[in-house]
């Protein structure tokens, strides 16, 4: 019986054996002869598979004149029967010189049983019998798909090179007394694994276990923290890699089989540094230079500074001066819009409601001349001094309005600008609900979106047009004082847009990264 499979990766013949232990599960006990071509697999165990092309078996002695005579079947594992016993079909020239079909005659021709593959961890198993002996195996053979990773058996460095041709020259050369391999992998004198260098160890030679054919068996990705060479295939035909011009550090050398990329074999290793490569020795250099320049360099940047932080705080009292005098307008401008809603309702002859909105008026400003002095107030009071305006505005007008404030929000929490939100509100108003009177209807919505804190004003008026949105006094002023709140303000930020949404005028004012 003949196989044909891969060579691609290959244990040392006579020790497959030896290092795969499992092959010896499979001794074909029923034949005493066997024979293997160079660097092939004995018949005697079980023939390792490494890759996914499978396995060909062929039969000697076995032709078209007399396949009547014979029978085979292959076993899975060596118990279940995957192909019963069957009689060959197949047939082909004969490749070796045999004389098994008639004695002193050479075969020309044999069976072919076929082409067979199977998973890792599985076997599969040949038995070929006479029908008139159906209780004797002729010969069987048996082929076992190994899970195989990897080796380092030794490391080599450019001193240690005569070592490396030594053991090089021992796998290659064959045993003198038995005309094989010799099993170079157990020398523990040539082959030692070393994880350390030293500085000048900087071209490295790591031999492996097993042999393969060409240099794109072997892959392997060369890891230093957090850089990788990626994968590549190796530079030589033969189980050794020799990687070049390593700098001092940590690394982790990772080989796998392309045949069986999901096997990755890691080997750390480390070259240590040089005294002047060390981090105390370049430390030093850097600070005897730090040291050498730094005082001119400490004192040109300590006045260069100075100069600076005084410039950066006269823009910021300049700053908060412009800002202080643009809040100082927006109280007599929400007084005398007050006092005119007053007027007119007294003109009207509505004294009620002028005394009602009166009382609630003085409520409010009391509500603001306490907190004038800050240019922060929390969003909760923002809102109530906005709830009162509007309560205000709805005797005079009769529209009706509703605030809603996205659950979750902690209002008491978070602060915004006082007084930032009255003019826009005030806009909604007089362009918006107030001229539809009891049709009039204002939304207010405060909610979160992601870091950022959104108000948006509705109302249902006819709004008014984009390129006049700024020429009322109030916005005018709200447009420069977020401008100067943004420049004052280093991670937050806020932007003020106005325009027409379905029918509705809409005003939106974003605090973005108000919640960070």
């Amino acid at each position: 019986m003949g196989a044909f499979y891969s060579k691609s990766l290959t244990i040392t013949p006579p020790y497959a054996h030896q290092k795969i232990p499992e092959l010896r599960n499979y001794e074909a006990d029923s034949s005493n002869y066997y024979v293997s071509a160079v660097g092939s697999y004995p018949g005697k165990y079980a023939i390792p598979i490494f890759d996914s092309t499978g396995i060909i078996i062929t039969v000697n002695g076995i032709s078209s004149r007399n396949a009547d005579q014979y029978e085979f079947r292959v076993l899975e594992d060596q118990t279940r029967e995957v192909l019963p016993w069957t009689k060959p079909h197949l047939f082909t020239k004969a490749y070796m010189l045999t004389q098994i079909e008639v004695p002193g005659q050479e075969d020309e021709e044999m069976t072919y049983l076929g082409h067979f593959k199977q998973a890792f961890g599985k076997s599969l198993t040949f038995e070929v019998r006479r029908v008139d002996l159906s209780n004797v195996v002729q010969v069987r053979m048996s082929a076992l798909w190994v899970q195989r990773t990897p080796a380092v058996l030794g490391t080599f460095t450019f001193a240690e090179l005569a070592d490396f041709l030594k053991i090089f020259k021992k796998q290659w050369a064959p045993d003198e007394l038995s005309v094989r391999m010799v099993d170079w992998a157990s020398d523990s004198v040539l082959l030692r694994p070393r994880h350390v260098f030293e500085p000048n160890e900087s071209s490295l030679i790591f031999y492996l276990d097993d042999i393969v054919d060409r240099k794109e068996v072997i892959e392997y990705n060369v890891v230093n923290g957090n850089d990788s060479t990626g994968w590549q295939a190796n530079d030589f035909d033969l189980n050794f890699i020799w990687i070049k011009d390593l700098q001092p550090d940590d690394y982790i050398l990772k080989i796998r089989y392309s045949v069986q990329r999901h096997n990755v074999c890691t080997y750390p290793f480390s070259i240590a540094a040089a005294w002047y490569q060390t981090a105390w020795f370049k430390l030093t250099m850097v600070l005897a230079v730090l040291s050498a320049s730094g005082v001119l360099a400490l004192l040109w940047k300590s006045a260069r500074q100075r100069t600076l932080l005084a410039t950066q705080q006269v823009q910021r009292q300049l700053a908060q001066t412009e800002l202080k005098s643009i809040r100082s307008q927006f109280n007599p401008h929400f007084v005398f819009n007050a006092l005119s809603s007053i007027q007119g309702l007294v003109t009207k002859g509505d004294n009620k409601t002028a005394n009602q909105y009166l009382s609630t008026f003085s409520t409010l400003m009391r509500e603001s001349l306490l907190r004038s002095k800050d240019e922060f107030t929390s969003l909760a009071t923002e809102i109530k001094l906005m709830d009162n305006y509007l309560k205000l505005e709805q005797l005079r007008f009769g529209f009706t309005y509703d605030i809603e404030v996205e659950p979750g929000i902690d209002t008491h929490a978070l602060e915004v600008p006082g007084l930032l939100l009255q003019p826009l509100v005030e806009n909604a108003i007089k362009h918006g609900a107030a001229p539809l009177y009891k049709q009039g209807a204002l939304k207010i919505r405060v909610y979160i979106k992601n870091d950022d804190l959104l108000f948006n004003i509705q109302d249902n008026g006819n709004g008014f047009e984009e390129q006049n949105e700024t020429a009322g006094f109030g916005l005018r002023l709200t447009h420069e004082r977020i401008r100067l709140l943004n420049s004052m303000l280093e991670r937050q930020r806020m932007e003020l847009a106005i325009g027409r949404n379905d029918g509705l005028t809409e005003v939106c004012i974003q605090f973005k990264n108000w919640l960070l």
